[in-house]
């Protein structure tokens, strides 16, 4: 998911520059710039983003590290390929594509031990500390600030201030304070930064930054309330298990004893004695370096817990309001993505002119039209053979739409529960498709209908579920250089679940995620398909689980050869239209 980009190569050059005087003037070889926050969050704005200010790449994930001699180095996964050599000067950037099935981390990594960077720069505040204790093991350690770094680098300032919401118990089901006594006893607390734990816990959403329902915040949860600390409060919090403290997040220590403070006092006013935290627990995955040091001179490290998980496994259960909530949520969702591919295939039929940019806008407008107070990503809008960029980006007023061509449209939305959602439909933008398109489309249908009709044991791992969905494509001699599937929940990428050739995670009974096998064809085209389906006991083979589809747009019939379906596909994809047709959603039954 990409952002508009706002620095020219020329600009990119200069803070390339400074942060290599920066490195000689502390006696470093090479520098970690994060693409990361200080929460650690997937969904930076870019202005806050300090990996794109030495590169100029604006997708969402990817890694660099800026060596003392030579250019920077860029590490992108498959997603990102063609993205990395249409946005990146390779005369300042080296890019590392890492195969499918390395990580970039691992990677990234890699290069340090393999080039004999001896002396590392990081932001403590800007990196994990699983990561930085893997960089400790390989190498000589400095951390700074990212303030540190904004003296040499000019970040762009951002504003967040938009008026924070409480939930109602009828959409997610479970109180604060009920989810803090499931998770912890007293004498416990749990510090949190991950900002999609912070929403879930306190059933609050604020829609602060592009594309997200969180707000900005670190937490200590405790048995009996939530402490937040924020920088600014627009609206007020009536529900008395949250207690909200004002101030820098740099200040934790400060908010820390405002905690003990205020549970102190609390426990006195109950008659007992003063109290004090046996254990906090952190997860070393979502806590950065800078706080972790804090919380371990607060508290003492004895006292300090890993659970590299997080709250993780907690809200990726989806109690029957939640996915109440969200199957809302799709079906709106839906409404959007079918009256936009309606409305494009119209307006090529009738010769109109319409481009690439005009089809992104469309899209948005009929999700707003649904209620949705924010995408949950940027809209991917690509035609013809820009379809075969994974994350396309840059929809244009230039490119203009022509019958005859795959269009791919991936887009998600918010409604007023703050859960994303997330669907992409390939499609004939209009006219007659190829033989080779049908093919190609046909064999990504054959893949989802595969995948969403599994029936597999409870606990089985993700990467089992992968291997199914590829083998239509590897059939075709083909493959695609992403995962299957990711969870889905209050971001739109969210842990608990997770499909790919990789993956140990275990599938478990109420988790959401999406399905989304695809092929690419640089210069030709790209088909993916994705639903979104919720995990859950299969209805009459006992021990085994399935997947329930929330998602209910139908395919299309243009790009489909039924000769290449078996019957047992065909009575798939019929199921799965009927269930369209019922919502006036599929196109083989249009009226």
């Amino acid at each position: 998911m990409a952002k508009e980009k706002f620095l020219s190569t020329q600009e990119i050059q200069k803070n390339i520059e400074k942060l290599k005087s920066f490195l000689r003037f502390n006696k470093l070889d090479s520098f970690y710039v994060s693409t990361y926050d200080i929460f650690l969050n997937e969904y930076v704005p870019l202005p806050d983003c300090h990996r794109y200010y030495v590169t100029n790449f604006t997708g969402s994930t990817a890694e660099v590290v800026v060596p003392l001699n030579g250019r920077a180095i860029l590490f992108v996964d498959g997603r990102y390929y063609e993205q990395a050599d249409l946005e990146v000067s390779t005369d300042l950037v080296e890019v590392i594509k890492c195969p499918y099935g390395v990580s970039i981390q691992g990677a990234m990594k890699s290069m340090i031990s393999e080039r004999g960077l001896k002396h590392l720069g990081v932001e403590g505040d800007r990196i994990d500390l699983s990561l930085y204790k893997d960089f400790e093991a390989i190498t000589k350690v400095r951390s700074f600030n990212n303030a540190e770094l904004a003296n040499i680098i000019s970040f762009q300032e951002m504003n967040f201030n938009k008026t924070i919401l409480e939930l109602p118990l009828n959409l997610v089901g479970e109180s604060t304070l009920s989810k803090c006594q499931r998770i912890l006893k007293p004498g416990e607390a749990f510090f949190i930064s991950a900002l999609d734990s912070i929403a879930w816990i306190t059933n609050l959403r604020r829609f602060e930054m592009p594309y997200q329902s969180t707000f900005r915040a670190k937490a200590l949860a405790t048995s009996e309330r939530v402490y937040l600390l924020m920088e600014n409060l627009e609206g007020d919090i009536s529900n008395l298990e949250v207690e909200v403290s004002l101030g820098q997040f740099c200040k934790l220590e400060v908010f820390l004893d405002q905690v003990h403070f205020y549970e102190s006092s609390f426990k006195k006013l109950m008659g007992e004695s003063e109290y004090k935290f046996e254990k906090v627990y952190y997860s070393d995955k979502s806590l950065n370096a800078a706080d972790f040091q804090k919380l371990k001179n607060h508290f003492g490290e004895s006292k300090l817990i890993n659970r590299s998980e997080g709250l993780v496994p907690f809200h990726a259960f989806k109690n029957p309001v939640e996915l109440a909530s969200m199957l809302s949520s799709f079906d709106r969702g839906d409404q959007a993505i079918f009256e936009t591919i309606c409305w494009t295939k119209e307006q090529v039929k009738n010769n109109k002119k319409i481009t690439e940019l005009d089809f992104y806008n469309k899209t948005n407008e009929f999700y707003k039209s649904k209620g949705a107070l924010e995408q949950s990503f940027k809209t991917i809008a690509a035609f013809g053979s820009n379809s075969s960029i994974i994350h396309f980006s840059s929809p244009s007023a230039e490119v203009e739409f022509k019958a005859d061509e795959f269009v791919l449209l991936d887009s998600g939305g918010y409604f007023e529960s703050g859960y994303a959602t997330d669907t992409t439909r390939s499609f004939l933008s209009g006219g007659t498709a190829s033989a080779r398109q049908k093919e190609i489309y046909t064999t990504v249908l054959k893949s989802i209908l595969h995948t969403q009709n599994a029936v597999f044991p409870e606990g089985s791992w993700g990467s089992l579920i992968d291997g199914l969905a590829r083998q239509p494509v590897f059939k075709y001699g083909l493959n695609y250089n992403h995962g299957t599937g990711h969870g889905v929940g209050i971001n739109v990428h969210e842990g608990g679940y997770r499909l790919s050739t990789t993956s140990s995670v275990p599938l478990k009974e109420h988790t959401v995620g999406s399905i989304e096998p695809g092929i690419y064809i640089p210069g030709f085209g790209g088909v993916r398909l994705e639903n979104v389906a919720a995990v859950e006991k299969h209805p009459t083979i006992a021990g085994m689980l399935c997947f329930r589809p929330l998602v209910f747009v139908g395919f299309d019939f243009d790009l489909i050869d039924e000769s290449l379906l078996t019957s047992q596909e065909i009575d798939w994809l019929e199921q799965y239209e009927r269930e369209c047709q019922k919502r006036g959603r599929s196109f083989k039954y249009r009226n």
